[in-house]
């Protein structure tokens, strides 16, 4: 009798909480897991957004010296009015970015080439990653990642996708995915830098 009672109570609870109660992570994931339910609809409800910057993650700008890093930040906006979560991970598996000088495409260094190749047929991510959750609330852009496009001269260690880029006007786009490891990309919004002797 009281089984049957808890078990009323229980469905009656569920029954009369409001309709699009938001949903919490999971509190059994350990932390940098995301639940998968959390990241059903991201590619349509988070905008990404993307900008060249100074060194050290300065304020933006669309011109740099040959030798010179060059880093991109990356803002999330989620555009419904409930709270979304996101994964933040390792570039290698959430940042795929497209690299045109006069329309043609720069290919990565090699090194991210064989790194990126490596990656997918070892799978490292699910293995060696340390992925990190984090909350979009609405409507508030947040500047959530980075990556660092090219390094400098002298090479600060940072893993970088293509080789130092000689001058000219540059236009670039990332795929961003939203899940740690896997899952589908969004495209995010075009840019132009250049690039001076």
């Amino acid at each position: 009798m009281v089984k049957t009672i808890l078990i009323f109570i229980a469905i009656m609870g569920a029954l009369s909480a409001p309709a699009g109660t938001f949903r919490r992570p999971n509190p059994g994931l350990l932390q940098g897991q995301v639940s998968q339910t959390s990241l059903n609809t991201p590619e349509r409800a988070i905008k990404v957004t993307i900008a060249t910057v100074g060194s050290f993650l300065g304020p933006p700008t669309d011109h740099y010296k040959v030798g010179d890093q060059i880093p991109v930040a990356i803002t999330l906006t989620n555009t419904t009015p409930d709270p979304q979560y996101a994964c933040i991970s390792s570039d290698l598996y959430q940042n795929l970015p497209e690299l045109t000088k006069n329309g043609q495409p720069v290919p990565y260094m090699s090194w991210q080439s064989y790194e990126r190749l490596n990656a997918q047929h070892n799978n490292t991510c699910e293995d060696t990653n340390l992925p990190e959750t984090i909350m979009l609330k609405p409507n508030e852009p947040k500047m959530a990642d980075w990556f660092v496009l090219v390094d400098n001269r002298t090479s600060t260690g940072a893993e970088a996708w293509y080789d130092p880029l000689m001058p000219g006007k540059y236009e670039l786009t990332i795929q961003r995915r939203f899940g740690c490891c896997d899952g589908p990309m969004v495209e995010s919004n075009k840019i132009s830098f250049e690039v001076v002797p």
